[in-house]
């Protein structure tokens, strides 16, 4: 049995949304899931999440999925828009004794490497999994693929995993600007929140995706964490970061480090910031304009979505989001 099955997405509303950055979508499913964690048992009787993800990525699908994973790996796994890069530049930090220069001197895209980015984008040059597979170890990793898509060897290896969740409003909001920007999305935008809806934007759907995750948060190998309490109460975030890599920092260096991580410093930062890699899209999505004041981290706000979404798709998605939460004791920060 073939491990995957791949569905086209060829509806209108799925080719409004595609772009010649990506190429053609399809939906991915893992067609044995048996060996997936069970976690609390709460996703018992569901399908693990699917997800959309460009005709390319089958060439390099079963390459991730038979990926040797190392015990001392550590992944950060979020949806796209969730917090990702500011989770990675936290948690390399806290788990590399607060090397603040080494920090600066290499760029977060080679310190924690976004393993299915070649996959995605087939005009860049490199292979970014031949690059996880050539790290020094400890290897820091960024997926944005959902469980049932990731190395098999996370599920009894169990190296550390950290994921990040984020309200779907806002990761709506953030991730239209990231499609048009760094993708080269040109349609409407009621085009793009309305395909949100119906799960064709790649990597939706970002609900289930949280919840198979959200059913492993017990688990000791694995830290669960929300978007909305990096960005209310950091400082308690530190602490449960630290405890859970097993370091130890002084007050006095944890708030060092939440000033390092706030919004204004890291925007900044263009060792952490994806500036580069916002460089690099552009020129592969041929939006390069000089006039374009667009940057990675836009606002890194909660509750940004009530100044651009209306109160009627505001609807809509609350409806959208009820029934993906149907049955489950989750609920996203607002």
């Amino acid at each position: 049995m073939a491990t995957f099955t791949y569905k086209p997405l060829t509806t209108e509303l799925a080719r409004a949304v595609q772009v010649p950055t990506n190429g053609p979508l399809v939906e991915v499913h893992l067609n044995d899931s048996s060996n997936l964690p069970k976690g609390d048992g709460s996703r018992t009787g569901a399908a693990p999440a699917h997800c959309v993800l460009n005709e390319h990525y089958k060439l390099f699908a079963e390459r991730i999925r038979n990926l040797t994973v190392y015990e001392d790996d550590l992944w950060i796994v979020t949806a796209p828009k969730c917090g990702t890069t500011w989770t990675q530049e936290m948690i390399w930090l806290l788990d590399n004794a607060l090397d603040y220069q080494r920090a600066a001197e290499i760029n977060l895209i080679h310190r924690s490497i976004f393993i299915e980015f070649s996959a995605l984008v087939p005009g860049f040059d490199q292979n970014t999994i031949a690059l996880v597979e050539q790290m020094q170890r400890p290897r820091h990793i960024k997926s944005h693929l959902p469980m049932a898509l990731l190395p098999q060897q996370l599920w009894t290896i169990r190296p550390r995993i950290v994921y990040c969740a984020r309200n779907p409003k806002d990761m709506v909001t953030s991730f239209y600007h990231h499609y048009r920007h760094m993708h080269g999305y040109t349609g409407p935008k009621d085009t793009f929140f309305e395909a949100i809806l119906h799960d064709l934007v790649m990597f939706q759907p970002q609900i289930p995706h949280t919840l198979d995750f959200w059913a492993l948060r017990n688990e000791p190998n694995v830290l669960f964490l929300h978007f909305e309490e990096m960005k209310r109460n950091m400082a308690a975030v530190l602490q449960r970061a630290s405890a859970f890599l097993g370091k130890s920092y002084s007050q006095e260096e944890l708030q060092r480090l939440e000033q390092h991580l706030s919004f204004e410093v890291m925007k900044t930062n263009d060792s952490a910031n994806n500036s580069i890699l916002l460089k690099l899209m552009k020129s592969i999505s041929a939006t390069d304009d000089n006039k374009d004041s667009f940057q990675f981290m836009r606002k890194g706000m909660v509750g940004s979505h009530r100044e651009e979404l209306s109160s009627e798709y505001i609807e809509k998605l609350n409806a959208y989001i009820g029934r993906q939460l149907r049955g489950s004791s989750f609920k996203f920060h607002e």
